[in-house]
């Protein structure tokens, strides 16, 4: 894994909106929004636009939601570069899609949704995109530009699951917004798709109170496998995350180092790293818990998280 329209003075007609978000009320008064500059869009038959509006986060607390949206493309699209924007204090955007866009149980259109319940913790019920992931960006402010002729393929008529996360740790009411931009390229001039997939730790993570604890996960591929890109993803006491290839002659090469969870690189590979089937990858991440409880995997800042997004490239 950046646009404005001052959407709320469109809403100036009414005093105080409520978003009865699946597990909490959220009440505000739309003359505290602060202005926000966004990006404006692409020009028309250059890309598409997708922007969450405004949405509330009390004070000491975060939030998480997810929030399906059309893109608006009626045939197949190829987007060479994603763009987001976020006002400030957001941990993740992350743009899901769904594998059937007709399946009864996908998420309804234009409903936001909470991943948090009412207290702050994780709700995991909540369902999310089924599909590709197509952009995750850890910073406000994100640009991935892929080289020439790269691109990653949406088909037509696809919505996208807009998933947005916060935390607030003042004493007041604070907003979110998400832009993202899709650049897009025309299919004659692309040379190589994309797909984003990833590994993750969760069945191992466990970080004993007040200890410092590496967890390793290893990935073996069942079939040859071209990767152009990496990022991870850790919370907040994640302060070493590794990525080692797994079997044949540079068995041990270490391929990404990240040592801050806030602002981890996202590395292209100018030559695709080849594993051949039986290799794999190796994650190790380091984790500080200097807390008196113990923590697991989870998806709140309080939680833990180690994940590993590989871009690969499409046979």
């Amino acid at each position: 894994m950046k646009y404005i329209n001052n959407p709320y003075f469109l809403l100036l007609a009414f005093t105080v909106i409520v978003f009865t978000a699946c597990q909490r009320s959220f009440e505000y008064d739309v003359e505290d929004i602060p202005y926000f500059e966004g990006l404006s869009a692409p020009a028309t038959g250059e890309g598409y636009q997708i922007h969450i509006k405004p949405f509330p986060i009390v004070a000491n607390y975060e939030r998480e939601i997810f929030l399906r949206m059309p893109i608006g493309n009626t045939e197949d699209i190829y987007v060479s570069k994603f763009e987001a924007l976020c006002r400030p204090g957001t941990h993740h955007l992350i743009a899901y899609g769904y594998e059937d866009e007709n399946d009864e149980n996908n998420a309804p259109i234009g409903v936001m949704r909470d991943q948090n319940l009412a207290d702050g913790r994780g709700n995991f019920s909540l369902t999310m995109g089924s599909g590709a992931m197509y952009c995750g960006a850890q910073e406000p402010d994100f640009v991935s530009e892929f080289p020439k002729g790269v691109a990653v393929k949406i088909p037509a008529n696809s919505t996208i699951d807009m998933n947005s996360h916060y935390f607030n740790l003042t004493n007041e009411t604070l907003f979110g917004e998400v832009y993202l931009n899709m650049h897009t390229i025309p299919k004659d001039s692309v040379t190589e798709l994309l797909v984003i997939d990833d590994i993750d730790n969760d069945e191992n993570l466990f970080l004993p109170a007040n200890e410092t604890t590496d967890i390793e996960y290893t990935e073996i591929f069942d079939e040859e496998t071209q990767i152009r890109q990496m990022f991870s993803h850790m919370h907040k006491r994640g302060v070493l995350f590794e990525v080692f290839k797994v079997g044949g002659s540079n068995d041990g090469e270490i391929l990404y180092t990240a040592l801050d969870y806030q602002h981890p690189p996202y590395k292209f590979f100018d030559t695709p790293l080849v594993f051949k089937a039986g290799e794999g990858i190796r994650t190790k991440v380091r984790y500080i818990n200097d807390t008196d409880r113990d923590i697991m995997f989870g998806v709140t800042s309080e939680d833990e998280m180690g994940i590993l997004f590989y871009s690969e490239i499409v046979k």
